[in-house]
């Protein structure tokens, strides 16, 4: 299928149909194209002429594509080598930097005589005649994307490239044999791959810390040879490899110095190729993680190669980094190695080994801290103006050597004082992990998310823009000149109408033969004088100017017209009217063009003259374009007259046989195949009408309403027509297609006017004949497939209001009498056409079995004859439907006799869903603990194997339980917490200090001890009704999933996180009162003031220009007092010697008149008492980190 679908857009393909369209267009429509009387187009030898140009400005283009692959391989090639300078021929001794630039130089000629002129096929060998003709399946390696690894020395970058299962097309002259074990990369390595340039740095040039000045040369010369190679995209990605090893051993200071490092190398790549790049974070020698192999040994080949890491999403704004969900997503991995434990243990076999898979996960969170460290260091205080394009971290393993490292055991051993065990060198397996899928399906893929030199391409869209405004301003000046053309043409269709009454009033009271199509004005001399006609226009000019002037055209058809039309009165009206309707014919009315271009044809031809079908067509034309004035009287007289104009038999149109008109509508018919017109002759016949629809009502009981709806909003009376019914299709389409689809073929060579006598001879065919009603039921059964899948897919569960209604929808789904069985298993008979050999009639039975005979006499003799190859034995071209809706009919239908069909079981899930509905319904109203069930988690297991609309009902109804469920239990949480806290809480705390600072009224202490107090009345509510429901680990706060119910967001819960900051600051102590103790250190006192005295319930902070000694007050005091009083002396100028507050939150009272400002240490703050604008700064210390007298939660609080 991957091939055929591949053959299908293959590029070539796509180009050779598109030819083949535009050559039609030219064939056909080329005729048509006029500029005032030039038809450049009109003649078969200019068309061909047209066409060849057009095939060849296409193998033009092309050729060019070839030579500019080839010279732009060239100009990067021979860039390369011109951007490194010359080397002196008499110079003096090199110094390590260049000796080092010197070897990255040689390397970098040898890669580039190996691109020079290499091209490769999508399968990574080198094009041959295949890829000759295919002129797209080869890509020079400079258009292969480029990725750089960088990394530390030893951190198994090289290693990580030749364990990756990729192809090295070029591995005789360079790849993996040129790789000695995987001791270090000492200058750059070139990869080339079927599918990418992949630049293996040394890792020095990393970490730059054997000779910084020397890596830092070769660093900085390797950038450049890049930028000035490929100006427009250097590269495509960074690959940054981390070892485990680093990450677990490296201390502090190592690990900011790797982090710098590569931080810097980061930024040097940004500063030299100005882009911004899509970082892969590798995770190599995951193995020696102690545990590794023995938790992944079970893996074969396949799963070895898929994906194990993290792909971080794509931020909308560039300035927003990545890395803030890295936390979860590693969660995430760890919980599915913890679901691995128990299946991998009970493999293990020996105990040793069983201990090391069940200390796996928790080695795998021990790296998480210092990588997730790492990598915060590395981007998040990045210098980029935009955020560093993280596009994931990923684990890998390429080769298992060395000693694997325990961090667990040998952090519990040193806790105890135990000798630590080392584990023993691993053997090398060969194996790699996690790395081929990586390369090929994660960072390949996303070859195009790295940008373009800005100012490249500013230079680049400057020159677009141009174009595409001068191609604009072109268009409005081609609009203007055609609006133009229409109105001149619409004026000169005016003055052609306006010179109709003129005609008339010359003729006096009869209008001249041939005037008008009006038949009524011409009854009452009809009867006098035989052959009467009246006039009309000669034609309709359709547009005119710039390729649309048709005034000649019009004029000369008009005068014709008018002419011809005096010659007789009925018969050229008749005329008249069969060639106004085949003008108006369109594409949109496919049968009305068809029938009135068979009428015009025998009006017009005595070859082909049916007086009773012409006499049909005429009377069907006047049910419909009579005036609804015209009595039956006059009808009857228009068929009597019309009767007696034919009765002599042929009789000819006096009106110019119209040849553009019958060419172009042929032309229109044409475009349609025979199958498509015979097809919708069909459906405007009304085939199949007498058969009812089928509808959910009819086919699942009235139940159904209470449990079904249309997401399309159509009633459940309305469903599918009967057409595309079983019945529909037996009993009324088969046997109308073969009539409709022999009668028009019939008529094909005279109303199209098929000349080749080849095409005449395949319509009269017998064989041809059976294939063209073969495509007329394809095309109905394409039809009826999709009405069917429209059908089943609008079919949706009813959305309840709330869990009750949520337990009768389950409860009404899976009992006895259930609606969803009847109406998918009457789904599945109406889209089971192919008849079982129990339902075959002996005609039937008789037709398979010669046409098997037929088979096989064409197999002996050598096949079939000519033509399309007939529908193999064994497949009906009824499976075009039944092959669509097998996993519908297989869902419903038993296996075997005497077996249950899968909707069975699906009934039993539903029935086990209605009872844990009902618990829980039960335990909401208890206000008790949800019952713990597995029946979620299986419908999300079984429900995607359903088929639709089963698939999408099941879904929504597991979904629509747990989103009423969260919300009782929400609704419970609020009642419990009204009744518990709220009213107390609002009298207690309401519109009062400290929590409205503008309030003259005080919170009491006790109050304020009750509400916020360990084991107070938000301590122990939320103890006993909301700990084991909510995950305190973020911020904020949030409900976890019972269940696989989701409770909801965070609503209330922020409150109580508040209450719990509240209580951590003002009950340190874990008592019932609140308190504070804090220190006063004076720092600078205004020179006028002598004396300093802080009052705070009789403990006394003094200061008088002495020793700067800390004074420690508590609050509340031991007095009990409520009173805090400052006082200096001597007093100012306007006699103020104090500030004095009252209150038993007096102190915060006065620390809101003061001015504060915090410090380097969270604990401490300046505060500055300013009397009479004199000034005394002290330095104060609390007892937390939280400033209690600028708390935010307080100020923050509202009662839940």
């Amino acid at each position: 299928m991957k091939k055929l679908l591949g053959l299908l857009t293959h590029p070539l393909l796509l180009a050779l149909i598109g030819l083949g369209a535009a050559a039609a267009t030219i064939w056909h429509f080329g005729p048509l194209l006029a500029f005032a009387e030039v038809r450049p187009l009109e003649t078969e030898r200019a068309r061909w002429i047209c066409i060849g140009v057009l095939v060849a400005l296409w193998l033009l283009r092309q050729l060019w594509k070839v030579f500019k692959a080839g010279r732009l391989n060239a100009r990067l090639v021979d860039g390369l080598l011109a951007a490194r300078p010359a080397t002196p021929a008499a110079a003096p001794a090199p110094s390590a930097s260049e000796q080092e630039v010197a070897a990255l130089d040689r390397r970098f000629e040898e890669a580039i005589g190996i691109l020079r002129g290499v091209r490769l096929s999508a399968a990574g060998r080198r094009p041959g005649l295949r890829d000759l003709l295919a002129l797209s399946g080869r890509q020079y390696l400079y258009q292969l994307p480029w990725y750089v690894f960088i990394g530390a020395p030893g951190s198994g970058k090289t290693t990580a490239l030749i364990h990756s299962g990729l192809q090295f097309p070029l591995a005789e002259k360079f790849g993996t044999a040129s790789l000695k074990g995987v001791g270090g990369t000492r200058n750059c390595d070139w990869w080339f791959t079927d599918e990418a340039v992949l630049l293996d740095t040394a890792g020095r040039y990393t970490t730059q810390e054997s000779d910084r000045e020397v890596d830092s040369a070769a660093w900085q010369g390797f950038l450049r040879l890049l930028a000035q190679a490929r100006p427009r995209r250097p590269i495509n990605g960074v690959l940054l490899t981390l070892s485990v090893a680093d990450l677990l051993q490296q201390d502090e200071g190592a690990r900011e110095a790797h982090a710098a490092a590569i931080r810097a190398r980061l930024q040097e790549l940004h500063d030299s190729f100005q882009i911004r790049l899509p970082i892969y974070v590798l995770v190599t020698k995951a193995d020696l993680l102690a545990g590794f192999t023995e938790f992944f040994d079970d893996l074969g080949k396949d799963e070895r190669t898929q994906v194990w890491g993290v792909s971080l999403p794509l931020a909308d704004d560039p300035k927003i980094g990545t890395l803030d969900g890295l936390g979860s997503e590693l969660d995430l991995l760890e919980e599915r190695l913890l679901a691995r434990v128990p299946e991998r243990m009970h493999a293990a076999g020996d105990p040793a080994r069983a201990a090391r898979v069940f200390a796996f996960p928790q080695q795998f969170a021990v790296l998480r801290a210092p990588l997730v460290d790492l990598l915060e260091r590395v981007f998040k205080s990045s210098r980029y103006d935009e955020a560093p394009l993280v596009r994931g971290v990923y684990f890998t393993s390429g080769t298992q050597e060395g000693s694997p490292i325990d961090r667990v055991l040998g952090t519990l051993a040193r806790a105890i004082g135990l000798e630590r065990k080392l584990l023993p060198p691993q053997a090398a397996s060969g194996r790699s992990y996690f790395i081929n899928r990586l390369l090929r399906e994660v960072v390949f893929p996303e070859q195009g998310l790295a940008g373009r030199n800005q100012r490249l391409e500013r230079r680049l869209n400057l020159l677009r823009w141009s174009a595409q405004g001068a191609a604009v301003l072109l268009l409005i000046v081609a609009g203007v000149a055609w609006i133009g053309s229409y109105q001149r043409n619409d004026a000169y269709l005016g003055e052609v109408a306006a010179r109709i009454p003129e005609v008339r009033e010359r003729l006096a009271a009869l209008p001249p033969p041939g005037s008008t199509t009006d038949l009524l004005d011409l009854l009452p001399v009809l009867d006098a004088v035989r052959g009467i006609s009246g006039g009309a226009q000669a034609g309709a000019p359709t547009a005119g100017g710039y390729g649309m002037q048709q005034d000649g055209k019009l004029g000369a058809a008009a005068d014709q017209a008018y002419r011809k039309l005096l010659e007789d009165a009925l018969l050229p009206r008749l005329g008249l009217r069969v060639e106004q309707q085949l003008r108006g014919a369109g594409a949109n009315n496919l049968e009305f063009a068809y029938e009135a271009l068979k009428a015009y044809l025998v009006l017009n031809d005595a070859s082909h003259f049916d007086a009773d079908a012409l006499k049909s067509w005429i009377r069907f034309d006047w049910e419909r374009s009579l005036p609804r004035a015209a009595t039956q009287e006059q009808r009857a007289e228009l068929a009597a007259h019309l009767d007696r104009l034919f009765e002599r038999g042929r009789v000819l149109n006096p009106l110019p046989h119209d040849e553009n008109l019958v060419a172009s509508v042929r032309n229109l018919l044409a475009r349609y195949p025979l199958a498509n017109r015979v097809y919708s002759r069909l459906r405007r016949e009304g085939v199949g009408e007498d058969f009812p629809e089928f509808t959910v009502l009819r086919a699942a009981g009235p139940s159904a309403a209470l449990v079904f709806t249309r997401v399309s909003g159509q009633p459940l009376t309305a469903g599918v027509p009967g057409l595309f019914s079983h019945a529909g299709y037996h009993q009324a389409f088969k046997r109308e297609s073969e009539r409709v689809a022999n009668q028009l073929a019939d008529e094909e060579v005279w109303v199209l006017g098929h000349r080749d006598e080849g095409a005449i001879a395949r319509l009269r065919d017998t064989g041809e004949r059976s294939r063209l009603i073969e495509d007329v039921r394809r095309l109905y059964l394409n039809d009826y497939a999709r009405s069917w899948e429209e059908f089943l897919a609008d079919v949706k569960l009813v959305r309840p209001g709330n869990l009750s209604q949520t337990v009768d929808i389950a409860r009404l789904l899976s009992a006895v009498d259930s609606p969803l069985p009847p109406f998918l298993r009457a789904a599945a008979r109406e889209t089971t056409l192919v008849p079982g050999e129990a339902d075959k009639s002996i005609a039937d039975r008789a037709a398979d079995r010669l046409a098997q005979e037929t088979r096989r006499l064409s197999n002996l003799l050598g096949g079939e004859p000519s033509g399309r190859p007939a529908q193999p034995a064994g497949d009906a071209i009824e499976n075009l439907v039944d092959r669509r809706f097998e996993s519908l009919r297989r869902f419903v239908t038993p296996p075997a006799p005497g077996q249950p069909a899968p909707i069975d079981g699906t009934l039993a899930l539903l029935g086990e869903l209605h009872v844990l509905l009902t618990a829980t319904d039960t335990a909401l109203r208890a206000k008790t603990a949800l019952p713990p069930s597995d029946v979620p988690l299986r419908v999300k297991a079984q429900s995607p194997g359903m088929p639709e609309p089963l698939r999408s009902i099941v879904q929504n109804l597991a979904e629509l339980s747990a989103q009423l469920a969260g919300g009782a239990i929400v609704a419970n949480l609020e009642e419990a917490i009204e009744a518990e806290i709220g009213a107390f809480c609002r009298r207690a705390i309401a519109g009062r200090y400290p929590f409205v600072r503008s309030s003259a009224r005080d919170v009491t202490q006790d109050d304020f001890a009750t509400l916020f107090a360990p084991g107070g009345k938000m301590d122990q509510f939320f103890q006993t009704h909301l700990a084991s429901l909510v995950d305190t680990s973020t911020n904020p706060w949030s409900f976890r999933r019972l269940s696989d119910v989701n409770v909801g967001g965070p609503g209330s819960l922020v409150q109580f996180q508040r209450a719990q900051r509240i209580r951590e600051v003002f009950f340190a102590a874990g008592g019932r009162t609140p308190g504070l103790k804090l220190e006063f250190k004076p720092l600078e006192m205004d020179a006028s003031i002598t004396q300093f005295i802080l009052d705070v319930d009789g403990q006394l902070v003094r200061y008088g220009h002495g020793p700067q000694v800390p004074q420690p007050v508590i609050w509340p005091g031991p007095r009990g007092s409520t009173q805090v009083r400052v006082q200096v002396q001597p007093p100012g100028p306007t006699g103020l010697s104090g500030i004095t507050t009252e209150g038993p939150w007096a102190l915060f009272r006065l620390f809101d008149r003061v001015r504060m400002a915090p410090t380097q240490q969270a604990e401490r703050f300046l505060v500055d008492f300013v009397i009479d604008d004199r000034r005394a700064q002290f330095e104060v210390t609390a007892s937390s980190v939280q400033n209690p007298f600028r708390l935010r939660e307080i100020e923050q609080f509202q009662c839940p």
